[in-house]
């Protein structure tokens, strides 16, 4: 094994993990809907993946792959965001620091 090919390195600082060629935040939502198509009933789930497809896509554009976390841990609730970030404090409580 050439011990030059060892590691990968992005090819940018912005280069980041793909999980069936989708980012992170991306995988989470469109797998589990996806599946749900297939195997529950696709009348029902293959519009929400539609439209959870395209609202993900208008809400990123433009913007990094951590935008939607950062946008669920300032808009809901601390009750649902505990799953995610549990070293943050609450949104509602912090400050500037001058």
């Amino acid at each position: 094994m050439d011990k030059r090919n060892r590691y990968q390195y992005a090819a940018t600082f912005s280069g980041q993990r793909r999980f069936v060629g989708l980012p992170p935040d991306e995988f989470c939502i469109y797998v589990p809907l996806a599946l749900m198509a297939i195997f529950m009933n696709l009348w029902i789930f293959g519009p929400t993946l539609l439209i959870a497809i395209v609202g993900i896509r208008h809400l990123k554009k433009g913007r990094g792959s951590q935008y939607l976390l950062n946008l669920a841990y300032w808009c809901l609730p601390t009750s649902v965001m505990r799953f995610f970030i549990n070293a943050l404090p609450e949104s509602y409580k912090r400050h500037w620091v001058s």
